[in-house]
């Protein structure tokens, strides 16, 4: 992206927000070029080790109001029991509950928690989470969520692959989000690992991930090692490509010094849950007919002893 096009997103003071205070990451919003106000909100606390984007939904007053929620809700379980699924789960209620809601009204989000070497990732819709390790070239960018779309439905499906999808006229059609419909339960899918050092995170709403290639963004993220500037020129990139979306980033570094490389993926998203669950059940069940084989073959025994003395 331009040096020009730096400088304009600077000019924005009264427009772009950006966190102050922090050291170990940056984060800033835009409302882009063709939407009316910002219906994106985004949360930091690097003491707690917390932070959190969320895109709301619904137009107007609506989207605004949903995505605040989910972010108080998350500032709320920071100070207290830290339990960001609980956070989420009280934002839907919350949502479905207020007496201005419509069944249009909700907001997706993507949390990360830290855990002493470990970072954990809980979201819901498509806003998405990125990892950025470094390496040769640009690095390598991994994207740790799955979008919860039509789209992504489609992908997981075969029935498109992932450049018919990049232009799919459905692409922003999403399948779960906080609020926005009259069903009371939530899933919410998570993901776990430890941090590797040098490694970069990278939260976004659509506005980022829908418009900006994942190229482009390791490019910015190897190029960029202050997270301020790296936050500008992604917000940047997306404005260059027509601004057609509220914009939110959030990029955080590995902490320093940072924890040993070590441990493995671990994920917990629904489909993974209702396998392991059904795995499960099927290893009870078969325990249960080990056992029971186990006690017919004792009673056989001690019946043919007794046979044997009568």
């Amino acid at each position: 992206m331009s040096e020009a096009k730096v400088r304009e997103v600077s000019r924005h003071s009264g427009t772009v927000q950006r966190t102050s205070g922090a050291t170990r990451s940056a984060g800033a919003t835009h409302p882009g070029y063709r939407r009316e106000q910002n219906e994106d909100a985004y949360w930091a606390d690097e003491q707690r080790g917390v932070w959190v984007v969320a895109d709301g939904l619904g137009g107007h007053q609506a989207g605004e109001i949903a995505s605040k929620t989910v972010v108080e809700e998350i500032q709320r379980s920071a100070a207290t029991d830290r339990h960001y699924e609980r956070a989420l789960q009280r934002a839907h209620a919350l949502l479905l509950g207020d007496e201005q809601n419509t069944a249009n009204m909700g907001s997706t989000a993507v949390v990360v928690a830290e855990d002493g070497a470990y970072f954990h990732v809980y979201w819901v819709g498509d806003s998405r989470a990125y990892l950025w390790t470094p390496g040769e070239g640009s690095g390598q960018l991994k994207q740790l969520t799955s979008d919860h779309s039509y789209v992504q439905m489609l992908v997981d499906s075969g029935a498109i692959n992932s450049l018919e999808a990049a232009n799919h006229p459905n692409r922003h059609v999403i399948t779960r989000c906080i609020g926005g419909s009259t069903n009371p339960k939530l899933e919410i899918d998570r993901v776990s690992s430890p941090w590797v050092p040098g490694q970069k995170l990278l939260l976004c709403s659509d506005g980022l991930s829908a418009e900006v290639e994942p190229e482009e963004i390791a490019r910015i993220l190897a190029e960029n090692s202050n997270n301020r500037r790296a936050a500008d020129l992604l917000i940047g990139a997306a404005l260059d490509t027509g601004g057609k979306d509220n914009i939110t980033v959030q990029v955080i570094d590995a902490p320093n010094p940072a924890p040993p490389i070590g441990g493995k993926w671990t994920s917990r998203t629904s489909k993974a849950l209702r396998a392991s669950t059904q795995q499960l059940r099927l290893s009870g069940k078969l325990l249960f007919a080990i056992i029971a084989l186990g006690m017919i073959a004792a009673f056989a025994a001690f019946a043919a002893r007794l046979f044997a003395q009568i």
